[in-house]
């Protein structure tokens, strides 16, 4: 999902932590959903007129190929070319989306807004329209893509293909905890090597897309984007802060690769479960002491000093902050690994 919630501009770091950063890219996603044409590009009632704006609003849009004004004949003939490929290497929530797009006769309504991204994901491949009213949403899927997008679920190569994109995600997440951020060459390279096996122009253009459905990311030069972790406030400043370009160069345990997978590395649990038993009982009803300390975990991780780091914490308590608390924030503050480039106690 593209990353427009960079909370820059916020002068308090309460409204910067991964559970607000969250919020504001939901809504930011929805209102680039609500800006999306209603005439999808397989209804009888889209004209040539509309084709540009489809092409502009889609996956499509920067990829090679697609230069010039499009027509509608033209985007419908890419669209389903690619689709019984396309269709094995969505991002696991796209697949879910539309199994259950599939099962209600390609009509869906719903109030979870988790699944925004998805939907996102859908629209801009050209498959979906999307439409709200107030808390409901809609995502209805182009009629002639249902049968093609059944056969392809019907293909042996499906769930081999999904233990594949399992692996990956789980791999890149892995790091993108480790590091903070991940120029999109590398995660390219792995993508079609050892997920979709293929080095074809059609290819590069779904490990693309497969990262954009994916992971949050900010657009880089060219073609490229910028994958981000979800709770980086300031992805510029990082990047900046590295000084080493497209270039990252870690030696990792497999310890601590399986930590970042499961967003806390093994020196961190100690300090976590110290954080959140000296929240537990203590917090808001809008916080849960888990999610709590692992804002202020992510806090820790991009240098925020100790005073701002309090002054979060005392955001999310109905109660005064106790001397348990700040001795185990002080740990967090002191022994949480930094993402790269990131100096402890770094003034903004």
């Amino acid at each position: 999902m593209l990353r427009e919630a960079n909370a820059v501009h916020e002068s308090e770091w309460a409204e910067k932590t991964m559970s607000v950063l969250r919020e504001k890219q939901y809504e930011a996603c929805e209102r680039r959903l609500s800006a999306l044409p209603a005439i999808g590009l397989f209804s009888p009632l889209a004209t040539d007129a509309q084709a540009q704006t489809l092409l502009e609003n889609s996956f499509y849009q920067h990829e090679p190929g697609n230069e010039g004004l499009a027509t509608l004949a033209g985007l419908r003939g890419k669209v389903q070319s690619a689709l019984p490929l396309e269709a094995l290497f969505l991002s696991i929530g796209e697949g879910t989306l539309l199994e259950r797009l599939l099962i209600s006769d390609g009509r869906l309504s719903s109030t979870s807004w988790d699944e925004i991204d998805a939907a996102e994901a859908l629209a801009r491949r050209l498959w979906c329209t999307f439409s709200a009213d107030g808390e409901l949403w809609t995502l209805e899927l182009a009629e002639p893509l249902m049968e093609p997008l059944l056969q392809a679920y019907n293909n042996p190569l499906y769930a081999e293909v999904k233990a594949r994109k399992f692996r990956y995600d789980a791999t890149i997440h892995g790091l993108l905890y480790i590091v903070g951020f991940l120029h999109s060459d590398p995660p390219v390279a792995f993508f079609l090597k050892d997920v979709i096996r293929s080095k074809s122009r059609l290819a590069a253009n779904l490990a693309y897309r497969y990262l954009k459905a994916t992971f949050e990311y900010i657009d880089g030069p060219g073609r490229s984007v910028v994958l981000v972790h979800p709770g980086l406030a300031d992805p510029a400043r990082l990047i900046h802060a590295t000084g080493l370009g497209d270039e990252i160069t870690l030696n990792l345990s497999e310890e601590a690769l399986a930590g970042g997978m499961n967003e806390l590395l093994p020196e961190e649990v100690p300090l976590h479960e110290a954080m959140c038993a000296a929240l537990e009982g203590s917090m808001r009803p809008e916080w849960e002491a888990d999610e709590a300390a692992e804002d202020l975990r992510l806090l820790a991780k991009q240098g925020v000093s100790f005073e701002q780091m309090d002054e979060v914490m005392a955001s999310m308590l109905c109660v005064r902050p106790t001397p348990v608390m700040r001795v185990a924030l002080k740990g967090l503050y002191d022994n949480t690994p930094h993402w790269i480039g990131m100096n402890a106690n770094l003034r903004h």
